[in-house]
């Protein structure tokens, strides 16, 4: 199943043209640093950044798979309740104005 939601992850979220712009300015900054930085250190700062690449993979596709839970378990909840009726309430109202028994509903 989580191969199944990677896939309708991938094919749902695209990256914004703010996001392009961050990772612009991200790569931007990572070539300045790698000037000046020496090779051990170099090691160091790329593997803090899969690691963070990683991790923000992580996330978002854990988001991605509790909104698909979320609304499994809307659908499942709307399923088992008659939809709500802006008329039906209207009217129910009006019954309690005038003193009409509340109307039931066939379970």
């Amino acid at each position: 199943m989580p191969e199944y939601l990677k896939a309708l992850h991938e094919r749902f979220t695209k990256e914004t043209s703010q996001a392009k712009i961050i990772l612009h300015e991200r790569d931007r900054i990572l070539t300045r640093l790698r000037r000046q930085l020496g090779r051990s250190q170099r090691v160091l700062l790329l593997h803090l950044l899969d690691l963070e690449d990683d991790l923000r993979d992580q996330t978002s596709l854990y988001s991605f798979i509790t909104g698909i839970r979320l609304a499994r378990g809307i659908e499942q909840e709307l399923g088992e309740m008659p939809p709500y009726s802006f008329d039906g309430e209207n009217e129910e109202q009006a019954k309690q104005k005038r003193g009409d028994p509340p109307c039931r509903k066939n379970s």
